[in-house]
């Protein structure tokens, strides 16, 4: 017999397992490392109903050893009342293995046990005491079917010890070396870890395998790693082609970037919070640059400190061409007034206030007179032949059409609006509607239908078609509402649970499979799972990350293969529709706090923008051809860090 884990926590510190002691929104789209020694473990479980609340997991000590203690109870309710505490083991295992434990139950009204052939947090078998009984129970999703169950007498504060014997077509269960029952079941690769509803404290977790097997596990751990290595050899290396240095003025992922002329400019804006956490942040700087660093302009003071750069939510800036004359201007809001200022030289060209909400029976726990943008975006909701148009919203509630002189068109006040709407002309008029959280609103103002949806909200939207020349659905992540691909007429088509959906896009990434693919991602709850559908919302792959910020932002990477970048650091990359890593990045002490993809020299070959508050890097394949034909994209005058992301060709190809 082989250990291939003899965890007893000793070598850990005592105090709480490493955790984002914000229970922030950040790592939705930034990639960071939480501090602290995690050991062979990782906590899969990010929720922000944690706030103000401690860690999950609590190392104490006797004087003698080290305990693990789930610190959490069951903290959860309604959408999340699935989530359980998890901590796992990081590496996957090949081969049939043995699980011991042995715990001290300081509740009994919860589960609380051992998982195995562990997936995702949302894919797992476990075992577990439950209330009066000792169950195997297989989850997917928000299914759970009890495999086997047997009456069982638990006590508080008595010491139990589990074991599990996995094989390749059985599972057998022993309490205090006591056979309790055995459950058929198909073996394959997996995590183990601890899984918990009530507090209880672990005392070790071993992992042992046969000789027999540890071998097995060995060879085909290599044969993985081999095949993997033969994959990414495949694909080009990623090159790194240029450095700036943002002095003071760098940030999140608060970035816009635009071409005019055959030149790239960047502006990167910061912030300073107000009145409560990320609701209603004021800009407090705005920075143009170019590629080769040089400063065109700044709007306020720049302050690269992490409260002045790293914020869940959008700021409210573009560039875009607002007034049809060809060249690009900059929009942007600070302390209640909206300017538009050309983009080259920062001059300001016009301004105004932006709607008064105080005393505004449609506005809720706003605390200012004048609205404080939550972001922004154009469209064209007059027929004018460009977007001259503009959409500003508050956090939830409404949405504002304003015209160029930012005199009120109409309002929006249904359902709650998301993050971002979605403005195109769908029925070909010549005017832009809104597809508005779950609303669409045409460019009257008028709801046209409305999602059988009424819950969180909607992050994330795509219009697109799905296969060659065919219709255009539309692709959401609503949060808990999941994932859901919806026709032009409101009709889900196709519904898929994930957790809490919050970032997709639709590519091309496997040319062998008709039509195109979604990949999709979560985060509250359930973070780091990542799946890709087929065209028709089937699951291909799942794979659960262990990183935080995983924006699934297709690239064009080579002029032949589209590509999901996943996120930039070491752990991540670029992945295909198997949900591979193929393309690493280098370990050469680049940046990976932020990252995005655009095409920044108008080649048709996408580079990938890495940042974080002092320097931007810039990679683009080492090798590559330039595609015949420009692909379809997202708006370039419309970022977002809420919007699905497309690659697609142009219909008719």
């Amino acid at each position: 017999m082989k250990y291939l884990y003899q965890e007893d926590f000793n070598d850990f510190p005592i105090t709480e397992f490493p955790y984002d002691k914000e229970h922030s929104a950040l790592g939705e789209y930034h990639t960071f490392t939480i501090p602290g020694y995690t050991g062979n473990f990782y906590d899969p479980i990010s929720l922000h109903v944690y706030r103000s609340k401690d860690g999950s997991w609590l190392v104490t000590s006797d004087g003698n050893k080290h305990y693990m203690e789930q610190n959490r109870a069951d903290e959860v309710s309604e959408a999340f009342k699935n989530v359980y505490s998890l901590l796992m083991l990081k590496d996957e295992i090949y081969a049939p293995y043995d699980i011991e434990t042995k715990l001290t139950l300081y509740s009994l009204t919860k589960p609380c046990g051992i998982t195995f052939l562990y997936k995702t947090s949302r894919n797992l078998y476990a075992l577990w005491f439950n209330k009066d009984k000792i169950e195997l129970i297989y989850r997917y999703d928000e299914d759970f079917k009890v495999l086997a169950s047997k009456d069982f007498k638990i006590e508080a504060l008595k010491d139990y010890k589990l074991n599990i014997i996995v094989e390749f077509d059985l599972v057998k269960v022993y309490v205090d070396d006591n056979f309790i029952f055995e459950v058929k079941i198909s073996f394959y690769r997996s995590r183990v870890g601890l899984i918990s509803k009530v507090c209880a404290r672990y005392y070790y977790l071993n992992v042992s395998l046969s000789d027999e097997n540890y071998e097995t596990h060995l060879e085909l751990k290599a044969k993985e790693a081999k095949r993997l290595e033969e994959l990414q050899n495949k694909y080009s290396p990623l090159k790194l082609i240029k450095k700036i240095n943002l002095g003071n003025f760098g940030s999140g992922r608060q970035l816009r970037i635009a071409r005019q002329d055959n030149k790239t400019y960047f502006i990167l804006a910061q912030h300073q919070k107000r009145v409560m956490r990320d609701s209603f942040a004021r800009l407090s700087s705005l920075t143009c640059f170019d590629l080769d660093g040089n400063v065109l302009w700044q709007k306020g003071e720049p302050l690269n400190d992490v409260e002045h750069t790293l914020i869940s939510c959008d700021l409210p800036f573009q560039i875009t061409d607002f007034n049809g004359d060809g060249k690009l201007e900059v929009i942007y809001s600070i302390d209640f007034k909206i300017y538009v200022c050309d983009l080259l030289t920062g001059k300001v060209i016009k301004s105004g206030l932006g709607p008064i909400i105080e005393n505004d029976p449609l506005v809720k726990n706003e605390p200012f007179y004048y609205l404080n943008l939550d972001g922004l975006r154009v469209a064209d909701f007059e027929g004018l032949g460009y977007q001259g148009d503009l959409v500003v919203k508050d956090r939830y509630q409404n949405v504002w059409a304003l015209d160029s002189n930012f005199k009120l068109l109409w309002r929006y006040h249904h359902k709650n609006t998301g993050h971002f709407p979605y403005i195109y002309d769908f029925d070909g008029d010549g005017k832009d509607e809104m597809l508005c959280g779950y609303d669409l609103v045409n460019s009257d103002g008028k709801i046209l239908w409305s999602l059988p949806y009424n819950s969180d909200h909607t992050d994330e939207i795509i219009y697109a078609p799905l296969e060659p020349n065919g219709d255009k659905y539309f692709v959401l992540a609503s949060g808990n509402e999941g994932m859901n691909v919806v026709n032009i007429n409101g009709e889900v088509v196709k519904h898929n649970e994930i957790g809490h959906a919050q970032r997709i896009s639709v590519a091309d990434y496997n040319v062998s499979n008709y039509g195109y693919e979604i990949i999709a991602t979560a985060f509250w709850g359930s973070p780091g799972i990542t799946r890709t559908y087929d065209y028709k919302g089937n699951i291909l792959a799942e794979k659960e990350f262990l990183t935080n910020g995983n924006l699934v932002s297709p690239i064009m990477y080579d002029g032949i293969n589209s590509l999901c970048l996943l996120n930039a650091s070491l752990e991540g990359g670029l992945m295909n529709s198997d949900l591979d890593i193929v393309v690493k990045f280098p370990n050469d002490g680049h940046p990976y706090l932020c990252s995005e993809v655009f095409d920044i020299d108008g080649d048709g070959i996408d580079e990938i923008i890495c940042w974080d508050l002092k320097e931007m890097w810039i990679y683009k394949a080492k090798k590559f051809v330039i595609p015949s034909d420009k692909y379809l994209k997202y708006a370039e005058n419309a970022f977002s860090n809420y919007r699905g992301e497309f690659l697609i060709k142009p219909q008719g190809e």
